[in-house]
């Protein structure tokens, strides 16, 4: 009996040492707020899909669980997996672990990754907007990448991101297509610098331009292949983002360029976007405020759409918040739409 004891209390003190050694965290977030929009037909990013007025979601919910184990002498085992879903219905997503499901090592040398993951040009991207790509009144990466080669996450990937040496980081990432016919591999890099108040980042993307192009195709009613982009075409985007916190407020300045390459029309479709937005501390919330202007060239020559976006976050806890917003939006030839968002989330 007394061995027995014994035994039990050895195996017990490695499992306590083990669980010591490693962590997983449960996480989430729920969002959701009443939106309403007009009947114009021009391309407003993260607004509804019709006039109705909706309940839905404003920023994308999730469940997700995080975790690391010490290997020892400094390594690191690392895992992430994020659910998405629509909380006003309960509907998940069609890809369940929509945001990532990733593994990997760090230690001294970086950050090795395997799995479905954010694109290295993403993180230069969602720098540049006050709404970190949510609500009525983001920039969208539509708009910060050119809509060309619109990738926020790479599927099969392989990513490597540095130490961080006094604010300066570097990341590169392929994802593999897996593919038999000529659908291209998704490749990019970002080298980013943080340094107290002061942000920049320069991100690229090179990938399959038919899949990235497929938001701005249906925003102007029609497809990649109408445009002559089919899957296999190159697109390649690039953009540079900087901002600056003055303590009364954070002013943001991003550029990006972008091409496809079109195989089955006469000319390739090509673009730019310039954006400024503030975002600043006011009455004990978080006051929010964009301008974008997307320059189409080549086979869209003539088409821009400029948009605008206000909004107001209120903190009713360090995990919770109320917000409005307001997005506006003109698209060459097309009728402005307006849309507006009263909502409330939550994080755990």
């Amino acid at each position: 009996m007394k061995k027995s004891l014994l035994a039990l209390a050895v195996l017990g003190a490695f499992a306590g040492a083990a669980v010591a050694q490693s962590s997983v965290t449960i996480y989430g977030k729920l969002d959701l707020g009443l939106v309403k929009a007009n009947d114009g037909a021009s391309i407003l990013t993260g607004g509804p899909s019709n006039d109705e007025l909706q309940l839905a979601q404003q920023a994308g919910s999730r469940l997700g669980f995080r975790g690391t184990e010490d290997l020892g002498g400094g390594l690191r085992a690392n895992f992430g997996f994020e659910h998405r879903f629509t909380p006003d219905n309960g509907a998940a997503d069609s890809t369940f672990w929509q945001g990532f499901s990733w593994v990997g090592l760090s230690g001294g040398f970086g950050e090795l990754r395997l799995g479905r993951d954010y694109s290295p040009y993403f993180w230069t991207n969602i720098a540049a907007d006050p709404w970190g790509y949510d609500t009525v009144g983001q920039i969208g990466m539509v708009h910060t990448a050119s809509a060309v080669a619109v990738v926020s996450r790479y599927s099969n990937l392989i990513s490597y991101r540095t130490p961080n040496l006094s604010g300066l980081t570097a990341q590169v990432a392929v994802g593999l297509a897996e593919q038999t016919n000529d659908t291209k591999d998704n490749v990019g890099f970002n080298v980013e610098y943080r340094g107290g108040p002061l942000y920049v980042g320069f991100g690229f993307h090179q990938g399959d331009s038919a899949a990235g192009m497929t938001g701005l195709a249906t925003a102007l009613g029609t497809t990649p292949a109408a445009l002559g982009i089919v899957a296999g075409d190159k697109g390649t985007s690039m953009g540079i983002t900087a901002s600056y916190n003055f303590g009364v407020a954070r002013l943001i300045g991003a550029y990006s360029t972008a091409k496809a390459e079109a195989t089955t029309a006469g000319d390739d479709y090509s673009a730019n976007n310039w954006s400024l937005a503030v975002s600043a501390p006011v009455g004990g919330g978080d006051l929010r405020a964009m301008y974008t202007r997307l320059t189409g060239k080549d086979l869209l020559d003539g088409i821009k759409n400029t948009k605008f976006g206000l909004g107001y976050h209120y903190p009713l806890s360090k995990r919770t918040k109320v917000y409005a917003d307001i997005g506006s939006a003109k698209t060459t030839s097309l009728d402005r739409r307006t849309a507006y968002d009263f909502g409330i989330q939550h994080n755990f």
